[in-house]
């Protein structure tokens, strides 16, 4: 994710820049494992789901004599019904009317006192009959700092685990250059931290490529996002107040701590890329060796870098939701110009329902750091890492014959004219696609139009010099401006995609289509 954020004031006052996260790695998807130190002491499946109204499911423990199993009792808490209850299964009946998205959790408790819960929404009957049950709104409005350009905003509900105990929060950043929800302490209720086997709090410093970082507690709850439920995962609590000093290996050499709401310029993040948790096996015990720093830290009387398994890290939500659960459609319709606001939605799922089909999409395929390439005409160069960055403020690639502006807005294009550019994207899989782009003048453009917060030719510099077998200047950010006007699919890793067309590998690729032919 790259971000363009102001020191203060309005969007025209100032832009400063940080560069992609550096925290990609591979990693596998993650189903059913159940978090430390947290109410949840044995799985019950489905961990979150959706049922609308007057429906059924039905819920089972992951209970049994060698378990210690002495009995199992199930509750609920909020509206419905329990029925049919066995020793490991219950079926549980929602109400047949309710006015708005309902809270619900089912909990199942052993004699002896160990619990599992099931966290629910129920539906009312228009919201799937009009498709929207996996679509939220995304929207271009500056944020809630009013300081970020090109940035897709939307709101998540979080809920206490196991409690209908929830608050909805907006000013999440949709980010699909990064992995994992982060939102700010302040904005959260109060949640059970992660720990790890010996009791202990897990942190997690997450740094950007310009050094920036956000450092806090990871924490678990209930996440719900338009009618998906991910229950029981990690979430990272930004600025949470541990009682322990960011770790030097975090903050030293640091551009800047992102740990507020006008740092960020963001209540928090949600993070859909390509990798069903943040770091992967690059964090967990099998790696060997060192664990990687600045990551997850784990802290007692002091932080100390630490392995985390990939039970213990930072969530997708996305891979969590019992049936959309492989990937993402972010949807803008196309800016001329710029504009003041811009409607966009973020759909869940690929292939999974009947508003998430692939259509005429292309796919791309990535390579093991989830990057493609785009050949550059502009420079001669093939840029062998490319990627679609939704959490970026513009298009950002090595472009040193167009003039930069000056400070404080150097990192950005100020070409005296509008340069129209054009660049060919090229997967793995030999698809290609070109893209024809144009990039103005960063400084006429925050002049000219003060009350605006879209911008379709918002473009930077990324990185000076020749890419060269994979090494210099080889990244083309395609960041918000590419979103307008098309549909991006993210297709997670390990999650399988109905009805793909023959010869494409599995997940994950990208993939995109020009307007909304997707759907």
């Amino acid at each position: 994710m790259q971000r363009v954020l102001t020191s203060g004031g309005s969007l025209a006052s100032r832009l400063l820049f940080a560069a992609l996260l550096a925290m990609v790695a591979l990693s596998a998807a993650c189903g059913g494992n159940a978090k430390e130190n947290t109410a949840t002491t044995f799985d019950v499946s489905p961990r979150g789901q959706s049922v609308v109204e007057g429906n059924s499911i039905q819920i089972s423990a992951d209970v049994n004599s060698a378990n210690g199993f002495d009995g199992l009792t199930w509750t609920i808490s909020g509206p419905g019904q329990l029925s049919n209850q066995y020793q490991n299964s219950v079926t549980y009946t929602a109400p047949f009317s309710v006015p708005a998205n309902t809270n619900v959790v089912v909990t199942a408790t052993t004699n002896s006192g160990s619990t599992g819960y099931s966290a629910l929404t129920i539906l009312p009957v228009g919201v799937v009959q009009s498709a929207q049950q996996n679509v939220q709104q995304v929207i271009v409005n500056g944020g809630p700092a009013q300081n970020r350009p090109n940035g897709g905003f939307t709101s998540v509900t979080i809920c206490v685990p196991g409690t209908t105990t929830c608050s909805p929060i907006d000013g999440i950043l949709v980010d699909t250059g990064s992995v994992g929800l982060r939102i700010l302490a302040s904005a959260l209720p109060a949640l059970p931290s992660l720990t790890d086997s010996s009791g202990t709090p897990i942190s997690e410093c997450f740094q950007f490529g310009d050094d920036s970082f956000v450092w806090g507690q990871v924490v678990v709850a209930d996440v719900k996002v338009a009618g998906e439920v991910a229950g029981h995962i990690s979430i990272h609590s930004i600025a949470d107040p541990t009682g322990f000093s960011i770790p030097s290996a975090c903050s030293n050499g640091a551009g800047s701590d992102s740990d507020s709401q006008q740092a960020l310029g963001a209540n928090g993040i949600l993070g859909v890329g390509l990798e069903p948790q943040d770091c992967g096996l690059a964090c967990d015990p099998s790696a060997g060796g060192k664990p990687p720093t600045p990551s997850y830290y784990s802290c007692s009387s002091s932080c100390t870098p630490t392995f985390v398994g990939l039970a213990l890290q930072v969530d997708s939500p996305v891979v969590f939701f019992a049936a959309d659960n492989n990937g993402v459609v972010v949807q803008f319709p196309p800016v001329l110009g710029s504009a003041p606001a811009l409607n966009g939605t973020i759909t869940f799922g690929i292939g999974t329902e009947v508003n998430n089909g692939l259509g005429s999409a292309t796919i791309f395929t990535v390579d093991g750091n989830g990057n493609f390439t785009t050949q550059f005409p502009l420079t001669g160069q093939s840029l062998t890492s490319s990627f679609i960055d939704s959490g970026s403020s513009g298009l950002f690639f090595p472009g040193s014959a167009i003039p930069t502006c000056s400070s404080p807005n150097s990192v950005f294009f100020c070409p005296a004219s509008v340069v129209p550019l054009t660049a060919t994207t090229t997967g793995t899989n030999g698809s290609q696609s070109v893209v024809d782009f144009s990039v103005g003048n960063a400084d006429d453009l925050l002049a000219e139009s003060p009350t605006d917060v879209a911008f379709s030719a918002l473009a930077g510099q990324n990185g000076t010099g020749t890419c060269q077998q994979g090494q210099g200047a080889c990244s083309f950010d395609w960041g918000m401006p590419f979103f307008y006007g098309r549909s991006v699919f993210v297709a997670i890793n390990g999650q399988p995609v109905p009805a793909v067309p023959a010869g494409v590998p599995p997940a994950p690729w990208w993939a995109y289509a020009v307007g909304s032919d997707a759907r």
